[in-house]
């Protein structure tokens, strides 16, 4: 990461997509170089994650706008969005649900 004096320009910005990353740290501006996907096998534990994290997605629009308005109220007054908590909880176990939401969507 480098910590730049000023943001470049947009144009800038667009001429070095996919290779540098602009974007703003504490309100500093800073670059590095792009995001990159990791190389090699992922451990099963990251793979699993990502299963997880694959289902609380495809569970989200399931969710009731009563249950979405209790997110939105915990997550009032913290840096979280409502989605932020939901996925927290989902990916820990948390909310853990007591049934299987699959035989609600038709999915094996």
């Amino acid at each position: 990461m480098v910590v730049l004096k000023e943001m470049v320009g947009l144009k800038v910005i667009r001429l070095f997509r996919g290779v540098i990353d602009y974007y703003y740290c504490r309100g500093l501006p800073c670059a590095r170089t792009w995001p990159r996907k990791p190389s090699g096998k992922r451990s099963p534990a990251v793979r699993e994650g990502i299963q997880v994290f694959k289902q609380a997605g495809k569970n989200l629009p399931l969710i009731s706008l009563i249950v979405r308005d209790a997110y939105k109220a915990m997550a009032t007054g913290t840096r979280l969005t409502w989605k932020d908590i939901y996925y927290r909880g989902y990916m820990s176990g948390t909310l853990k649900y007591l049934f299987d939401l699959d035989q609600f969507t038709g999915e094996e």
